[in-house]
């Protein structure tokens, strides 16, 4: 369970609660329950907006970090791709080439891994 799966639910259970509180206050109290209805309308309007603005940032890292990683993804690419030109320009050596393009293609697979697993969550 994700992290915008446990706010949700975390908000449906306190907004159950809640109503079930302000029932059994207005069935008891017609008085009292009239007051306690103006304070959870109140509290609900409160509630909500903050949620909305919880699950809006969220959303906002979520997207920053896939273009982050992507970003990166594109730059350990160019930087295999530069390796790959000086290797043929034989300013690099066989056994240096292969252990440089192995952690890059290492590094870039758990890129990889990271951004679908982030595209699995949208």
């Amino acid at each position: 369970m994700n992290q915008q799966e446990r706010a949700i639910l975390i908000w449906s259970v306190f907004f159950l609660i809640s109503g079930i509180v302000f029932i059994v206050a207005f069935l008891f109290s017609p008085v009292t329950g009239t007051l306690v209805t103006t304070a959870y309308i109140i509290l609900y309007v409160g509630l909500s907006a903050v949620f909305m603005i919880l699950f809006k940032e969220l959303s906002m890292i979520k997207s920053d970090t896939l273009d982050t990683l992507k970003d990166r993804k594109e730059e350990l690419e160019e930087v295999e791709k530069a390796l790959k030109g000086k290797y043929f320009r034989k300013k690099i050596d066989d056994a240096s080439y292969k252990n440089m393009v192995q952690e890059y293609e290492k590094l870039i697979t758990e890129i990889e891994v990271k951004i679908k697993r982030l595209d699995k969550n949208n």
